[in-house]
Formats: C-alpha cells, sequence, structure tokens
C-alpha cells in the first residue's frame, strides 16, 4: 500500500498527488484532526469481446492484460440405429486464463473456435473445444487449456441411451445443452456441450467459444 503523510497546519487547502500504481492511499492528518483512508484499488477498466475471429490491439498506454479464452462445445449425437446405442452429449469447450505483460500498441491475432474448435489469444493464451458425442462409448470428453496462467478442462458429455440422450458438458461459463426424450438442445452459453438426442431426432450443436480481453 502507498501512503502519503501530511504533517503541519491544515486548516488551509491541501493538494494531493495521488501514486501511480494501483493500491490504496491513506492521508495522515495531525494527531488532532486523526486519519483519513481513501481506500479503493485501480483494476482492468475496460472490455473488449470477441465471438468471431479478429486482431486485439493493445493501446499505447497498455502493458497488462486479462484474457480468458475458451473452446467451442462438442456436438450431441442421436442414439440413431441399431437400438442400445448412445444419444451421448458432447463435451464442454476447455478454457484458459492469461494475466501478464504485453507489448504496447502490438495487434495479437484472436481465434474463436466454432464447435468442438480451438479458441485461442496469440500464444498466450489457448484452449480447445469438446469432442463429439461418440458411439457406443458415450459422451464426448472436455477440451482443455494448454496455455496460459491458468488452464481448466470442460466437463464431459452425459452418456445417452436408445431412449433418452445425454447431457451435453459445460465449459468455465457453464452452458451444457439439456437433452430430451426427442430433440436435444444447442449449447446454451459459450463453450457449452450440444445434448444428445433419441433416435433419429436433431442433436444439439456445440456452442462456439469466446475469447474475452481485459486491459
Amino acid at each position: 500500500m502507498s501512503s502519503v503523510v501530511i504533517s503541519g497546519d491544515v486548516s488551509g487547502s491541501v493538494t494531493l498527488s495521488a501514486p501511480s500504481t494501483a493500491g490504496s492511499t491513506t492521508l495522515t492528518l495531525p494527531a488532532t484532526s486523526g486519519t483519513i483512508a481513501l481506500l479503493g484499488s485501480v483494476g482492468f477498466g475496460n472490455m473488449q469481446v470477441f465471438t468471431s475471429p479478429g486482431t486485439f490491439t493493445t493501446p499505447a498506454s497498455t502493458t497488462q492484460i486479462k484474457v480468458t479464452v475458451v473452446g467451442g462445445g462438442g456436438n450431441g449425437i442421436n442414439s440413431g440405429s441399431p437400438a442400445g446405442s448412445q444419444g451421448a452429449g458432447g463435451g464442454g469447450g476447455g478454457a484458459a486464463i492469461y494475466v501478464g505483460p504485453v507489448s504496447s500498441s502490438t495487434g495479437y491475432p484472436v481465434t474463436v473456435g466454432t464447435a468442438g474448435n480451438t479458441s485461442s489469444f496469440s500464444t498466450l493464451a489457448s484452449a480447445t473445444g469438446g469432442s463429439v458425442g461418440s458411439q457406443p462409448t458415450g459422451g464426448g470428453a472436455g477440451g482443455a487449456g494448454s496455455a496460459g496462467t491458468l488452464q481448466l478442462k470442460g466437463s464431459g458429455g452425459g452418456t445417452g441411451s436408445s431412449s433418452a440422450g445425454g447431457n451435453g458438458g459445460s465449459s468455465l461459463l457453464g452452458g451444457g445443452g439439456v437433452a430430451s426424450l426427442t430433440t436435444g438442445s444447442p449449447g446454451g452459453n459459450y463453450g457449452g456441450g450440444g445434448g444428445g438426442a433419441v433416435n433419429t431426432n436433431t442433436a444439439g450443436t456445440g456452442a462456439p467459444g469466446v475469447v474475452v480481453v481485459e486491459y
């Protein structure tokens, strides 16, 4: 914590120049006047959300960022034929979070995965998509983060049957598609896996991924 100490006669006006670094600043006045604490912190004040591929260009004053990357959710499948095969749910997309330095005034390529595909922010953060539900082994595997400060796996899809589909797996942001006795629901949030379906009914599609940049 940074601090500024003011001593002497404070009956007149006082001008404070706050520290340039983020944190809390405490103003200590003479004992007869007590202490005034200005609490609070400065974090990332801006956000850009990518739902399709593009480029993030850092502002001239930006040297630190936080990036959250989520891969696309896997598609569900129907139980089809023969009887007894699974209408399994797709796996949830993996996720990666990067917090750290970047170069100012620099373009960073962004990839946003469609269903089952990888999302990435340059080489700093990357996450694979969830797998398609499979027959006859069951729900699709969740994707996984492969770069970044923190890597996370998506949930696997649920195993279905010839009479009931399996739910889609969730990503870091939730959203696994719900199965039903007929048609599977699509992933309900970024990276959510699609729900499975029964017989030849339509299974749910996996939700696309997302890349969120805070700076």
